[in-house]
């Protein structure tokens, strides 16, 4: 009988075991559960916070790089320049857009007036073809510029495009800036002075057979003189050259846009005219043949049919004579 008895209180208590390793197992699982729930809660929310960083540093970059304009400046030598023109400053403005320049022209005029400047270029592209002449905003801008400085413009593809080529010359001229259509000025600076030519956008550059500076002639004695030429267009840097007459000892030039998108070591990635993985997009370049001869190619200001910039911030180029 008495083990009998404890046969079943046995039983009983290895019921009474298993049942409460059971009740441990259902509690177990449902902590581990609970804890995986709650963990992959966690993670979810730690990547969409990560998520909308990423978004924010973006979004701020790739406004800073479309909004927050610099100053690259550069020191070129002139072998033959008079003493009094040495350290004199020229700000070298392109492709602004308006009215789709993301940075102000305010903002231009300030650092403009800034630099000092005994010289202002334009090397085109003031407006962009899509929409109405922007007159109110580039009669003031103009006007602004002469104030600081003389002031030279030539035309680039957008200006000749818009369908308002005649009115915004007009707008340049009434406000005192002097567009240069294929011809040359002298300048005078204190008691010395350069010569600016300018070349004008045509639509049949490639196919011209001519010396591209053929249409610009040099009064007497202009030929000895410094000059610099005003062009829009980069990728003729060589054809420039040809009419060793003429030859400018400084070209200024936009159109490339600083090639839209710059990867370290290889540079822009496109512009148009050079495609591709482009040559001239921004900075300073030697002709091959004459290597006192350079030529300056602006990033730009505004954007045009790309909508934005990458690692390529709009620019005021300042260049110091030497």
């Amino acid at each position: 009988m008495n083990q009998l008895i404890e046969k079943k209180i046995k039983i009983r208590d290895g019921k009474k075991r298993h049942i409460n390793f059971s009740y441990f197992l259902i509690g177990a699982t449902r902590l581990n559960e609970l804890f995986i729930t709650r963990r992959n809660q966690i993670l979810w929310t730690y990547s969409i916070i990560l998520i909308v960083l990423i978004l924010a540093v973006l979004a701020i970059y790739l406004y800073n790089q479309n909004h927050w304009v610099g100053l690259t400046r550069f020191q070129l030598t002139i072998p033959y320049l008079a003493t009094s023109l040495k350290n004199k400053k020229i700000v070298h403005i392109s492709d602004l857009h308006i009215p789709r320049n993301n940075v102000s022209l305010e903002k231009i005029i300030n650092l403009t007036r800034d630099e000092k400047p005994s010289l202002v270029v334009l090397t085109g592209d003031l407006v962009d073809v899509r929409g109405e002449l922007p007159k109110i905003e580039l009669a003031q801008f103009a006007k602004e510029l002469v104030e600081i400085a003389p002031t030279f413009a030539v035309t680039g593809n957008h200006d000749l495009n818009s369908g308002h080529l005649q009115e915004w010359e007009n707008i340049l001229t009434a406000a005192g800036v002097r567009v240069l259509i294929d011809e040359a000025e002298w300048i005078q600076i204190e008691n010395a002075g350069l010569v600016v030519m300018g070349l004008s956008e045509k639509e049949n550059f490639k196919t011209l057979s001519v010396p591209l500076l053929n249409g610009i002639q040099l009064n007497e004695g202009m030929q000895e003189q410094p000059k610099l030429l005003l062009a829009h267009h980069p990728e003729f840097f060589e054809q420039y050259y040809l009419d060793k007459t003429k030859a400018p000892d400084i070209t200024f030039t936009g159109h490339a846009h600083g090639g839209q998108v710059r990867v370290p070591f290889i540079g822009g990635l496109f512009a148009p005219g050079q495609g591709r993985f482009p040559k001239y997009t921004s900075g300073v370049y030697y002709h091959p043949e004459m290597k006192s001869k350079r030529m300056v190619v602006s990033r730009g200001i505004g954007n045009s049919s790309f909508p934005f910039r990458i690692n390529n911030r709009p620019e005021l180029v300042v260049v110091t004579l030497n």
